[in-house]
């Protein structure tokens, strides 16, 4: 009987002992980090073929040449955004030629040695009675030819700065593209689940030197750290756009050589942005001054065979309603009087319905 309780006891100390180092050793194993873009759980509506045909048709109805409702088009601009989008070739064939044809973004597009010759006077994109000698200093700044893609890219991303983007999740597709541009120099690290952080090309407005580094006459090892994460980017500047913008301009390209920086300053070139603006104004876009977000639209629409669009969302809301920041990396709202683009979206929907390009807003899963 003794025999028996004995080895019930063993059993049971056995078993207790088992149990309990299962359950220790499970809770010691590495825990699978939770992804920070999951699936959402919302339903997403479809609309039917008739419903997106209608949609289309009001915002290619939609004209240039009258006051738009901000509304109507965002109302619209959501809805076309949950119908299947069509790529059309002969579209986008199309779209190259004109722009070829119009502007030449491959040769005109930035600043070279081959379309501004030593000695040559650059007149001012915006002050036509203001022109600038091209020095021998100057001229040696100059890359020698378009340091553009010379072969049609095949997927290119564009990538705006709209609070559309929170959330988005579409940092691994955005980075999937073969190239990719960015506007304003926005921070990369912290941002890459909705904005990715890939880059070959990134405009750099000079207002932001003047505001955050003193013109660069301090403060450049700040900017010498915020433009690190941009790796060997080309920095794409209005160099010849205004005067005050050609000293402050040279002063970045001096500063990421000072700074062992693999980043190169180009210039838009004057003569480019003018056809642009011309070519626009012909299609009835009459604006003060085309956003540089346009200005390289137009141009990927000739270098790129494949176009999306990410953060390019003008609206204060979003087509639920909800309000958004100007930018998703800030807290600045919108400010009606300087940022209101609905004309130039106006165009990124009707190309998007074209099939000449994608304009996504929303999420990427």
């Amino acid at each position: 009987m003794r025999l028996v309780q004995h080895l019930a006891w063993i059993l049971l100390v056995s078993g207790v002992a088992i149990v309990y180092y299962t359950v220790f050793r499970v809770a010691q194993l590495p825990k699978e980090e939770e992804p920070i873009c999951k699936s959402s759980e919302e339903v997403s509506v479809k609309l039917s073929k008739y419903s997106c045909t209608a949609i289309s048709k009001r915002i290619t109805a939609m004209s240039l040449k009258k006051k738009i409702d901000e509304k109507i088009l965002m109302r619209d601009a959501g809805a076309m955004l949950k119908c299947p989008w069509h790529e059309d070739k002969t579209k986008t064939k199309h779209y190259r030629s004109v722009m070829k044809q119009c502007c030449n973004a491959s040769d005109w597009l930035i600043v070279t040695k081959e379309n501004t010759p030593l000695g040559r006077n650059i007149i001012y994109e915006t002050q036509k009675h203001k022109k600038i000698n091209v020095t021998m200093e100057m001229f040696e700044r100059f890359p020698k030819m378009s340091p553009l893609p010379r072969k049609l890219v095949k997927s290119c991303a564009v990538v705006g700065n709209s609070a559309i983007l929170s959330g988005s999740c579409c940092g691994r597709e955005i980075d999937q593209n073969d190239f990719v541009i960015r506007f304003n120099a926005p921070p990369l690290l912290n941002y890459t689940n909705d904005a990715g952080k890939k880059v070959h090309l990134v405009t750099v407005n000079p207002s932001i030197l003047s505001q955050r580094f003193h013109n660069l006459n301090h403060g450049r090892k700040a900017f010498g750290v915020m433009m690190q994460p941009y790796g060997d980017a080309l920095i794409l500047m209005p160099v010849f756009s205004f005067t005050g913008n050609t000293e402050v301009s040279f002063k970045v390209q001096y500063t990421l050589e000072d700074f062992g920086l693999a980043s190169k300053m180009v210039s838009f070139h004057p003569v480019y942005l003018q056809k642009l603006a011309q070519h626009w104004k012909t299609k009835g876009l009459k604006v003060h001054r085309l956003s540089s977000g346009f200005m390289l639209v137009s141009a990927a629409l000739e270098l790129c065979d494949t176009i999306t669009l990410y953060g390019f969302w003008p609206f204060s809301t979003d087509w639920k309603g909800n309000k958004l920041r100007y930018h998703y990396y800030d807290k600045i709202m919108p400010n009606k009087a300087v940022h209101s683009m609905p004309k130039e979206f106006l165009i990124y929907s009707q190309m998007h319905i074209d099939g000449a390009l994608r304009l996504h807003a929303g999420q990427c899963f």
